[in-house]
């Protein structure tokens, strides 16, 4: 299938880094890289692969107060593309969200991401970005991860299930109704409830024999919950050594579960302020006694209006 892809002027969206942690000199593993890449952002280096689960990380546009979307107008983008102040800002955003996408074996994505922008693949628009992984012997997209815990909210007509491959995560209840009305081939992973349901073998040897002809739907936790501890051991079995969550409650559930490794949070100079979406709405908030932390590792600034901020989070629970 061809992918949409976007024209991108390097020199326009060309960043400058402010600043750079000591400790990424530790870092090891180099993401994907092309030259265009390494004249905009410069080096992508990340800590060694985990040996027992996926290694996990995120990329998000929010407003100066911590939106993420606004009410009238929804999709994610626009928080970046609305910045009349720095327009090419705005396209080096989308440009790092494709960068780490690029570097991901699989990306989260929430079924309200899906409702709000339907029929959306979560390929690479970067052309360079896409030559590079499959020189490397990977697809052209990451798997695209569907998350629900219920089931009842997957749009199994949307256009994402046939355009690239999918996994599905969700609960025991959850594929009680994803059974009875998922409209692609599929084999189940699980059930897992604990870690020592976890057939390591059983796993690999299913992936290998379905890969890219079923949809693989993972299911873990009790009841109508899911576990993602558990999910990111079977990931790994199932050959995703990174993943990218771009769920925001999603994220705000494994930072609560102290399961997130990173994050880029990319700043637009714009003010949303109200009711409009941010991380976790409507979910539990951390308290003063158990909450994470993080450090910055760089800081790229594309001008007075647009920086862009990768944190490593650190977890004292």
């Amino acid at each position: 299938m061809n992918y949409p892809k976007i024209n991108y002027d390097y020199e326009k969206i060309k960043l400058k880094k402010i600043y750079e942690n000591e400790k990424l000199k530790d870092f090891t593993d180099y993401g994907i890289e092309t030259p265009e890449s390494k004249m905009v952002y410069g080096d992508l280096k990340f800590p060694p692969l985990l040996e027992d689960r996926a290694y996990t990380m995120a990329s998000f546009v929010t407003s100066i107060d911590g939106k993420l979307a606004y009410i009238d107008n929804p999709a994610g983008p626009v928080i970046a593309s609305s910045n009349v102040l720095d327009p090419d800002g705005g396209m080096a955003d989308f440009w790092i969200l494709n960068l780490m996408r690029a570097t991901a074996d699989a990306v989260f994505v929430g079924t309200g991401t899906m409702h709000k922008e339907p029929n959306s693949t979560i390929s690479l628009f970067d052309q360079n970005l896409e030559n590079a992984r499959v020189k490397l012997g990977k697809t052209p997209t990451p798997w695209a991860i569907v998350c629900s815990a219920k089931g009842s909210s997957i749009p199994f007509e949307d256009e994402l299930f046939n355009a690239q491959p999918v996994m599905i995560n969700t609960s025991h209840k959850g594929f009680e109704f994803i059974k009875n009305n998922i409209k692609q081939e599929y084999y189940l992973v699980g059930e897992f409830k604990t870690e020592k349901d976890i057939d390591k073998q059983k796993i690999k040897q299913q992936f290998q024999k379905f890969k890219y002809k079923k949809i693989p739907v993972i299911v873990t936790g009790e009841g109508g919950n899911t576990n993602t501890t558990l999910l990111l051991k079977v990931l790994k079995l199932l050959e995703i050594d990174r993943v990218m969550v771009e769920s925001p409650q999603y994220c705000h559930s494994m930072l609560q579960d102290g399961l997130l490794d990173e994050s880029v949070i990319n700043y637009s100079c714009v003010y949303v302020g109200g009711t409009a979406v941010g991380f976790g709405q409507g979910m539990e908030a951390c308290t003063s006694i158990r909450h994470p932390h993080s450090e910055l590792l760089s800081i790229h600034m594309h001008s007075p209006s647009f920086m862009y901020l990768r944190h490593k989070f650190i977890y004292n629970y």
